[in-house]
């Protein structure tokens, strides 16, 4: 049965009102004695209500709601309460008859329940329903940077759109003003329009229902929208628009960045910036001033060097406490799943220098005390210590030093050291390989030179290319009495050499003209005389010659032909 009413609550009691009793009648005509307050509003009005007990044992006021709330079964079988927003009775009795009608549509199954509740959700403000996704966000456990990079998405665009309600959202609006912003004076990057994309779809996924925990995916939660707006739209290639590529430190470079950052908190408190001595350490400092910057300087260049050997992220170096540090046998940093980007909780390898240095900054401190004081402003100091170090900002290819990229100088280093590549994907803590060896490996700083040299192949294999001219010129110098045992090696050179090495060396099958001399008889000669033998044009290198770990055979008359042992 429907009905319309008006909601009871209680107030808390007007500090200036009279408690009167009067006598009124209940439901069967009987007449008992109830207690009211009077009193005057600031308006000047006089009021007058029902007093009654609190929880808490206070008295309290009776009121009554100025609209009107309507009570009903809906198509389930459910009892719902829905406010009218209605003052006016009639107007209320004409919302709930819309009510009741839907739900004699979703009994004669016209519309199914789905369908129903969303006609509900689709007359509230999308700004509540925004709300409702933040507030799951933070219930979820979503880190708060990232609720707040959805809010301020989310927010500004639907503003700039127009989006008043979840009926409004559509795909179009959304990519005109996001090309616009990319073609106007704001100059969006790649990076920043998958960001907005990345927030609406997140939130047209938590309107239909999709619920993410982990690996698990669901379609259970409660739904607002029938189909995401959002989904199928497109996602810019941000590597090929990184505006701000990052550039991995060497070795040399960051022993001086280090050295700075220890140095540069002192200097800059004694340099004298006026007159005559302008530029020179000369300022007097208290001793306790001293000790306080000598200890800023450490605490700085120990930031840089943590973010170097270990790979952690800003957040992750301010949120670090001294009960994630283990000074053991084998030292290690255990990173709270709540405080890493990932969620998942890692345990780190600490360098054994590293470890003495962390273990004798945090001397004396409670396991709950942050073992650094990272600054909010660090990019804005470490460009003044990048300057101190003489090191540039920016190098020519447009790729910026920045506090990430001392994670990317990690990753580099790491490389650079031979460390196996599924060694350096643990190492970062990625999920993919590619981003280990792509991304966070400047392959600029990688000596490529010294890798090629360093190949222990064909070591023990000699090289050498010998003219057929040569070969013939040095036949007359060869003792007579050597040729047969030199045309029994080149024969053995001919018809073993190569069937030993090409199974080994060859790459691809090649034929066998490529691979051994070529000799043709003279038609008119039936000679069986090697000697009468005469070279054939060859094609390229066509011979090998090894001779175990001796080199090559010495040269004799019969060698005609372009000998070597290297590969074609």
């Amino acid at each position: 049965m429907a009905t319309l009413f008006k909601k009871q609550f209680t107030k808390p009691f007007p500090p200036d009102a009279k408690v009167v009793a009067r006598a009124i009648k209940d439901k069967d005509g009987k007449s008992i004695t109830k207690q009211f307050a009077q009193w005057t509003d600031r308006g000047g009005k006089k009021r007058q209500a029902e007093v009654t007990t609190g929880k808490d044992g206070t008295q309290r006021i009776k009121t009554e709601a100025a609209t009107w709330t309507a009570k009903y079964r809906d198509g389930e079988g459910v009892v719902c309460e829905v406010a009218t927003g209605c003052r006016d009775k009639q107007a209320a009795q004409a919302v709930l008859d819309e009510l009741l009608r839907r739900a004699e549509l979703v009994k004669a199954n016209v519309l199914s329940p789905d369908q129903d509740r969303i006609a509900d959700h689709a007359k509230r403000p999308l700004l509540e329903h925004i709300n409702a996704f933040l507030d799951y966000q933070r219930r979820k456990g979503t880190h708060p940077d990232r609720v707040k990079h959805y809010e301020t998405k989310l927010k500004e665009t639907a503003e700039a759109c127009k989006f008043r309600s979840l009926c409004d959202l559509s795909v179009d609006p959304l990519e005109r003003w996001l090309s616009d912003q990319r073609e106007g004076d704001r100059d969006l990057g790649a990076a920043v329009y998958n960001g907005y994309r990345e927030s609406w779809l997140a939130f047209g996924n938590w309107c239909i229902g999709k619920r993410v925990s982990g690996k698990q995916t669901h379609f259970k939660g409660e739904k607002r929208l029938l189909a995401n707006p959002f989904d199928g739209m497109a996602r810019l290639n941000e590597q090929a628009e990184r505006r701000r590529r990052a550039r991995a430190l060497t070795e040399d470079e960051l022993n001086r960045l280090l050295d700075a950052a220890r140095r540069r908190p002192l200097e800059h408190a004694m340099t004298i910036y006026r007159g005559a001595n302008k530029g020179k350490l000369l300022a007097e400092i208290s001793e306790e001033r001293r000790a306080e910057l000598e200890r800023l300087g450490k605490e700085r260049a120990l930031i840089y060097k943590t973010a170097v050997l270990t790979g952690l992220r800003l957040n992750e170096l301010r949120t670090l406490t001294r009960r994630d540090l283990s000074f053991g046998d084998v030292p290690f940093i255990k990173l709270s799943h709540c405080n890493e980007k990932n969620r998942q909780g890692s345990t780190l390898a600490i360098r054994s220098d590293l470890a003495a240095e962390l273990r004798e900054w945090t001397a004396g401190r409670d396991r709950g005390d942050r073992v650094f004081d990272v600054p909010e402003g660090l990019l804005r100091i470490m460009n003044r210590d990048l300057k101190a170090a003489g090191i540039p900002k920016k190098d020519a290819d447009g790729c910026v030093v920045h506090v990430h990229a001392l994670r990317h100088s990690f990753g580099t280093h790491l490389s650079l050291a031979g460390v196996a590549p599924r060694v350096a994907q643990a190492a970062m803590r990625h999920s993919n390989i590619s981003l280990t060896m792509g991304t966070y490996t400047d392959a600029r700083l990688l000596d490529t030179s010294e890798a090629i040299e360093s190949l222990p192949i064909f070591r023990n294999l000699g090289v050498s290319l010998v003219k057929v001219n040569d070969l013939e010129e040095s036949a007359d110098l060869v003792d007579p009495s050597t040729k047969d045992s030199a045309e029994e090696t080149q024969e053995s050179c001919a018809e073993t050499t190569p069937r030993k090495l090409a199974p080994t060396l060859a790459p691809t099958p090649v034929q066998t003209c490529q691979n051994e001399s070529i000799v043709v008889h003279d038609v008119e000669d039936n000679s069986d005389d090697v000697h009468t033998k005469k070279p054939s044009e060859t094609l390229g290198i066509t011979g090998f010659l090894l001779v175990d770990d001796i080199g090559l055979e010495p040269t004799t008359p019969t060698m005609s032909t372009w000998c070597s042992n290297q590969l074609s």
